[in-house]
């Protein structure tokens, strides 16, 4: 597992160097535009979206009845365009989240855990290990 992390982050990072061309139509200044991502990028956007679109809803259902008609009619939208956004660019560079979330947890074999576990316990591991080389290091000195 922290041997295919180190692999995706070295891909992640070469990617990020090379650089894609995102083309966009910006509206102030009349005319195309572009930014440079790359695929992890765009990967990290469709996660948040629908992150974002799920805790809309959430909020949406604990606190709708609260809320007037059109405070939830505003809501019920930008949920859509978040789940339309994510859609779109999933499909343009063939991600799917809930395959990539089911494949996670057959990976790791938790099936009901949670899925950023993961990076707690490489972060806690990491730390340690930093704090072991430290002491080794005064330890020579």
């Amino acid at each position: 597992m922290v041997r295919e992390t180190v692999e995706i982050t070295g891909e992640v990072i070469q990617d990020e160097e090379a650089g894609v061309p995102v083309r966009y139509y910006h509206l102030e200044r009349g005319k195309f535009d572009c930014v440079q991502s790359c695929q992890g990028d765009l990967v990290v956007i469709c996660n948040a979206l629908a992150d974002y679109a799920g805790l809309l809803s959430e909020y949406l259902e604990e606190e709708g009845e609260q809320m007037d008609a059109c405070g939830r009619i505003q809501y019920e939208l930008h949920i859509e365009r978040c789940l339309k956004i994510q859609k779109l660019i999933s499909e343009q560079i063939g991600y799917d989240r809930e395959a990539a979330i089911e494949k996670c947890r057959k990976k790791n074999h938790r099936k009901d855990e949670d899925v950023g576990e993961d990076a707690v316990v490489l972060a806690a591991r990491r730390k340690r290990n930093a704090a072991k080389k430290a002491a080794q290091e005064q330890n020579n000195n």
